[in-house]
């Protein structure tokens, strides 16, 4: 939501402060849900971000059907429709607002088919396929260049690794006559494709294509599978392989090399599906079904665990493929069996909110912030629930709230120091509950850390 309409209330409100807040925590992201296309308002896992942060996925246009879908950074939800059939999804979009997926169509009434496609500029152009019926654009770099996988033989149902330039499809190569590439997942600017094939014993084997030439990328000793899903401008290539213990780890090539970057906090089985060009990298934990990050010098982070708490209730964040340079995430979290997109935007605490004092009902409190800019206005608020807001005038990649449908408390001028705090008289009804708390500087785009406060 945005914060127009809040900030500039005069209403100063009664407060719920607690006795006893919850345990300090790393709240990073700001959370924002993604229209649907429908009053369904079911959300496809988000298919990839920009770097400004416009978001491509699919939403629900009925009870089971999807289409392809682009959520503009400046908010709203377009329908990318459809080649005249039922459903599409949208898996990439490259800096010049060019966006690659697949659409439905029907050549005639007893066939359905699925086709590789661009949406540009308003139009939708059919890629084509390598021979077969169907074909799946999975990733489009910036010079246009598009691969994923198709049919190559009628009604052979099976794949082929494909690059679409220059207005024609082609086969990638398989590094051996009998192998097959059966899918590109990524291509960089540079031209490099990751994907996977098989291998003449019928092994998965992640695969990289540069320069003309296709390497297998190897493994970590195990039978079964290896996968290559990303790679960014450093060449760096993520995905998973199986080890001697028959596990699926979360892997990373780099200069030819494979690393197992799966650790204990990854559960017992992982996968590294999306990464960018700060070295940032997102993926699942396989054995509990939640999305993940893995950040330089950190250990995997479960990103349920940083987001704002009380979202929605029983809200799992199972889905991560892509993050950009900027370090938001779009994610799928679902509700059961209900699916929703969202999209996670790194938040940058500047100021100190500090907790309520003496925080007891019943009696007078007084909010407290650090580190504001002297002679700044200073808004507090709160909420009962955690999420996104919009700061007016800010671009979320600046910062955004941590709360949603936030109400103003009051306001103060930051003193010399930088100091500014309020004081409100909180009623003996307001304790069990939990109340969440952040401060704002409008103007600055300045926010404080999220404050969660719990009270008996």
């Amino acid at each position: 939501m945005t914060l127009h309409n809040v900030l500039i209330l005069p209403t100063i409100v009664v407060l719920s402060i607690s006795v006893q807040k919850t345990a300090a925590q790393d709240y990073r992201y700001a959370v924002f849900e993604l229209s649907g296309l429908s009053e369904l308002n079911q959300s496809d896992a988000p298919g990839g971000i920009d770097s400004v942060g416009d978001v491509v996925g699919g939403a629900a246009v009925g009870a089971s059907d999807f289409h392809a879908t682009l959520w503009p950074r400046v908010g709203g939800v377009i329908d990318l429709g459809t080649l005249g059939g039922d459903d599409s999804g949208a898996a990439a979009i490259n800096e010049l607002g060019a966006i690659a997926g697949w659409a439905g169509f029907r050549p005639n009434s007893s066939i359905y088919v699925r086709r590789a496609c661009i949406w540009h500029d308003g139009n939708i152009f059919d890629l084509g396929t390598l021979g077969g019926e169907s074909s799946f654009a999975n990733a489009m770099n910036d010079l246009g260049k598009v691969v994923g996988e198709s049919e190559f033989e009628l009604k052979s149902f099976r794949n082929k690794a494909f690059i679409w330039q220059n207005g024609k499809m082609q086969v990638l190569p398989a590094p051996h006559p009998d192998w097959d590439g059966r899918a590109a997942f990524d291509i960089n600017n540079l031209g490099e494709i990751v994907g996977y094939g098989y291998s003449v014993d019928g092994q998965l084997t992640g695969l990289l294509w540069r320069n003309g030439e296709v390497f297998d990328l190897g493994s970590l000793g195990g039978q079964g599978s290896t996968h290559a899903y990303a790679i960014n401008e450093s060449s760096v290539i993520v995905g998973n392989s199986r080890t001697r213990a028959e596990e699926e780890h979360a892997v990373k090539w780099v200069n030819g090399q494979i690393f197992d970057i799966h650790t204990s906090s990854a559960g017992a089985e992982s996968v590294a599906r999306g990464l960018n060009d700060r070295g940032q990298i997102v993926g699942e934990n396989n054995s509990a079904n939640v999305a993940m990050i893995l950040n330089p010098g950190e250990d995997w982070i479960i990103l349920n665990d940083v987001v704002p708490p009380r979202l929605r209730l029983d809200w799992n964040i199972s889905n991560a493929r892509t993050i950009n340079d900027a370090g938001q995430i779009p994610v799928t979290a679902n509700i059961g069996f209900d699916l929703w997109a969202l999209l996670l935007t790194p938040v940058n605490p500047t100021m100190t909110l500090q907790n309520p004092l003496p925080g007891s009902a019943g009696t007078t409190n007084r909010l407290r912030v650090t580190g504001a800019t002297p002679g700044s206005r200073v808004y507090f608020l709160y909420s009962r629930h955690g999420g996104g807001t919009r700061i007016p005038g800010c671009d979320l990649q600046q910062n955004a709230l941590q709360l949603d449908s936030p109400t103003v408390i009051g306001a103060a001028v930051a003193d010399a120091n930088g100091v500014a705090s309020i004081t409100r008289t909180v009623p003996l009804i307001a304790r069990g509950q939990t109340i969440l708390f952040q401060a704002v500087v409008q103007g600055e785009c300045a926010v404080s850390q999220l404050v969660v406060w719990r009270f008996e």
